[in-house]
């Protein structure tokens, strides 16, 4: 009878254990899921011309959680269309920079180049910049998810 008792206790304890270390491990929290975040007015934003917007978003780094700022580029087609891109290069993850003239995303660190949908033209970038999501609200902002 004692037996069955300190199996059965032994059994509950490691249940609770066991939810609440499976809650921590397979439940995101709530700072990493993606959010929206206001990058622009559309009154901001030139016909297929690469806009700067530099959002703030909470980061945690395990001890703080710290807001820094993550620059993305929208581009609007005029019309209905928005798309967004990370501003950030996928060789060393240096910031680009769009050169209006030459109508291409430059990476003043290692020679990158990337056309205005965000393909690789030149240098060492294995992959093209990050897509994000973007759209536009019944207000006339612009919103990016991260």
């Amino acid at each position: 009878m004692l037996r069955a008792f300190v199996n059965t206790a032994l059994g509950v304890l490691a249940a609770g254990l066991a939810s609440v270390v499976g809650r921590f491990a397979l439940v995101p929290r709530a700072s990493a899921r993606q959010q929206w975040f206001r990058g622009a007015s559309l009154g901001d934003l030139d016909p297929d011309t690469p806009f700067p917007a530099v959002l703030a978003v909470a980061r945690d780094d395990g001890w703080s959680r710290a807001r820094v700022n993550e620059t993305v580029f929208v581009v609007w087609d005029g019309l209905t269309g928005i798309r967004a891109m990370s501003a950030t290069c996928t060789h060393l993850g240096c910031r680009v920079r769009w050169d209006n003239g030459a109508q291409r995303f430059k990476c003043p660190c290692h020679g990158g180049e990337y056309d205005a949908h965000g393909n690789v033209t030149a240098g060492p970038p294995p992959r093209p910049l990050l897509a994000l999501a973007a759209r536009i609200t019944d207000e006339g902002d612009v919103e990016v998810r991260l």
